[in-house]
């Protein structure tokens, strides 16, 4: 009855007969999305970020409890949230998934499931739920106020750890923080724990990129803020990331001018600071502009002695210009010497050149051969190597043929004297074969005697069959006692 009247929502209104019942219904819906997400929190285990699941929306959710049953693969807040959304639509109940955060540093996603207009919150991957709706959850947060979120304490979650991949601090958390320990599956450590945020933080070091970003925009050190920087909103088709045009969010103003003003004072009290710095840097150049005057001056008059030095030593680098004109003529002519002896060297180098090059050809004509000679002697080594791996299989197969002829060697000593046993007793039993002959006879005398008397009995019997018959008996009786 609550999914019917939940998909007729739209053409329904309770009157007061029905209020009793319509808030009976809202309250079962709620209790019923609660107990999903408790659900989806225990069944969806929590993992290293290698042994992340990546899950389909287009699964059912037995498929996906399966996927994760193994022990080997664990969620993201993403995959939790994902899972909480199968889970609602194959109770009859709408819902969304959320994403929010810094992509740059880090995301979140909840689910966002719509209770008779009410747009509760739930966070299947740390097991929250908010008392207030989304929008009076963001009209919070946009005011600078967090929104304290309930959690079910009695519920566990399993973390599943590659040791190779997360670092001492974590393991060493786990183990002092986790109610217990299961068995290893493939080398992966599985710990159940109330894994919450306070969890997550103590085992994520990418969560101080957060802080800062947030802090950055003006919010307090409290992830709970990052939901007013929206990333991408599910509606159970697929993922709409343009601001525009994700559902829920559609005209929703998410800028938070308490943000804002923080950003504001943070920016005027740099500025103040700049401007107290730069007063002290003007301060600092003034007294600097009067110390460079007074060294000007001193300057002016030292410029003037320097001048009449300065005229004196030009008259004398007059002077000695002159001579050196004369050197310059002298050092030209013997430039035009140079430059022939150049180019006699210059043809030298040439032949040089040439000679060296016609070497370099020789000498890599000459490491051609020697590289071919070194490939044949490896091509050699290699032939050498399979012909001795061979010979030790030729000897280990010699051996093994010689073990098992010394085993032939062996039976055929044990057949051929037990040959001489069968033979030994051949002859013992040659022996007695003519007593047994004897025996043979003289029992087929008896058997043609006991016919003979059998005939005669069968005369008595038909003349008085009791009296004759005892007789018989008697005679049969001596018989086998004396042949015994």
């Amino acid at each position: 009855m609550p999914s019917i009247l939940l998909g007729r929502r739209d053409n329904f209104k309770p009157g007061p007969p029905f209020i009793g019942l319509w808030g009976f219904v809202l309250k079962d819906l709620s209790r019923r999305a609660n107990k999903l997400r408790r659900r989806v929190y225990r069944e969806m285990p929590v993992a290293s970020g290698n042994r992340t699941a990546e899950l389909d929306h287009r699964m059912c959710y037995a498929d996906i409890a399966a996927i994760l049953e193994a022990g080997r693969l664990g969620v993201s807040s993403a995959g939790a949230a994902l899972a909480l959304w199968r889970a609602c639509s194959e109770h009859g109940l709408r819902a969304w998934c959320y994403r929010f955060g810094f992509p740059e540093s880090l995301t979140q996603t909840v689910t966002i499931v719509d209770i008779d207009g009410v747009l509760q919150i739930h966070d299947a991957f740390f097991n929250l739920s908010y008392p207030s709706g989304l929008y009076d959850v963001l009209a919070s947060l946009r005011n600078g106020e967090t929104v304290a979120g309930k959690r079910a304490v009695r519920d566990r979650k399993v973390y599943i750890m590659d040791p190779a991949r997360e670092p001492d601090r974590t393991a060493r958390w786990l183990q002092e923080h986790a109610d217990r320990e299961f068995e290893p599956v493939d080398g992966l450590r599985r710990f159940e724990l109330l894994w919450d945020p306070e969890a997550f933080v103590a085992t994520r070091p990418a969560i101080e990129p957060v802080f800062r970003d947030l802090a950055a925009r003006g919010y307090p050190a409290d992830p709970q803020f990052s939901m007013l920087h929206p990333v991408a909103v599910f509606d159970g088709t697929k993922w709409h990331r343009n601001r525009a045009d994700m559902p829920l969010l559609r005209g929703c103003n998410l800028e938070s001018p308490v943000a804002a003003l923080r950003v504001a004072s943070r920016d005027l009290e740099t500025e103040r600071a700049r401007l107290t710095e730069t007063t002290a840097t003007v301060t600092r150049l003034e007294a600097d502009l009067v110390e460079a005057k007074s060294q000007s001056s001193a300057a002016a008059r030292r410029f003037s002695a320097e001048r009449e030095t300065w005229l004196q030593q030009k008259a004398a680098l007059q002077a000695g210009n002159t001579a050196l004109k004369g050197e310059l003529a002298e050092t030209q002519s013997r430039l035009s010497t140079a430059v022939d002896l150049r180019a006699q060297r210059d043809s030298q180098i040439a032949q040089l050149r040439a000679e060296i090059e016609d070497a370099a050809r020789q000498s890599e004509l000459q490491q051609n051969s020697l590289d071919a000679l070194q490939g044949q002697q490896r091509e050699w080594d290699t032939a050498r190597h399979r012909l001795e791996t061979e010979i030790r299989d030729l000897r280990s197969r010699l051996e093994a043929g010689s073990h098992e002829n010394e085993q032939l060697r062996q039976n055929a000593a044990v057949l051929a004297s037990r040959a001489e046993a069968a033979d030994e007793q051949v002859i013992a039993v040659s022996h007695y074969l003519p007593p047994l002959i004897d025996e043979v006879s003289r029992l087929r005398c008896e058997r043609d005697a006991m016919s003979r008397e059998r005939k005669l009995l069968a005369a008595q019997i038909a003349a008085s069959p009791q009296a004759r018959l005892r007789s018989l008996w008697r005679r049969l009786i001596n018989r086998r006692e004396a042949a015994t």
